[in-house]
């Protein structure tokens, strides 16, 4: 796989059916990712909401590199910690 690329290509969306909220590819509904069964107590239609906006975010703020070169230590590394 290349650095710095996403495994799904494009955002994310929910899908609702009969039994469960499905986590779909927003321009391909029909291939969905991750099921989440409506079963009694199960919050099914929070996890998929909460997967759908934490990778859309990631998306959005994608950025071409990493945060801090290789080589190079962040401001606040603390060896002994």
């Amino acid at each position: 796989m290349e650095p710095n690329r996403t495994q799904v290509e494009g955002r994310l969306s929910v899908h609702e059916e009969t039994s469960a909220f499905l986590v779909v590819r927003a321009d391909d509904p029909g291939d969905w990712l991750a099921r989440f069964e409506k079963t009694d107590g199960f919050p099914a239609r929070a996890w998929a909401e909460n997967m759908t906006r934490v990778y859309n975010r990631r998306l959005e703020h994608h950025s071409a590199g990493p945060s801090t070169p290789p080589g190079a230590r962040p401001s606040r590394y603390h060896p002994e910690h």
